[in-house]
């Protein structure tokens, strides 16, 4: 199941993005700073900003109560440091768990707080 985003997200500026995520060790010299533009479903979008922001918080905060900052920042670090594939499954597990039929009320609940999340820092436009 995909929650379709019917119009493209409003691109984040470059101010948006202070300082750019460092996969370098504290130990190695940085060689380059490279810009990834990348395309995301609604889904994928949700399941990186579930994963970082329920590790980060380590579940003691609600994703209703997170900042469109911490959002976008929560999906920057999810996309720099995962793969598309687990990106993808991670996408299909949200997008199941939101459904009406979930098993979990309260797994559902939560994870239907994470894409009012991704709404307020990502929203359509028009």
């Amino acid at each position: 199941m995909t929650i379709p985003l019917n119009h493209l997200a409003r691109p984040l500026a470059d101010r948006d993005m202070v300082q750019p995520y460092s996969v370098v060790d504290s130990h190695d010299e940085p060689h380059a700073e490279l810009t990834v533009r990348v395309v995301v479903t609604r889904d994928q979008l949700a399941s990186a900003v579930e994963e970082a922001g329920t590790s980060f918080y380590g579940g003691d905060r609600h994703p209703d109560l997170w900042t469109v900052e911490e959002v976008r920042a929560f999906a920057a670090m999810h996309l720099v440091t995962s793969g598309s594939m687990e990106l993808q499954q991670g996408a299909e597990n949200i997008a199941s768990m939101v459904a009406d039929d979930c098993w979990d009320p309260e797994a559902r609940d939560y994870c239907r707080a994470v894409y009012r999340a991704v709404d307020r820092a990502f929203p359509k436009t028009a």
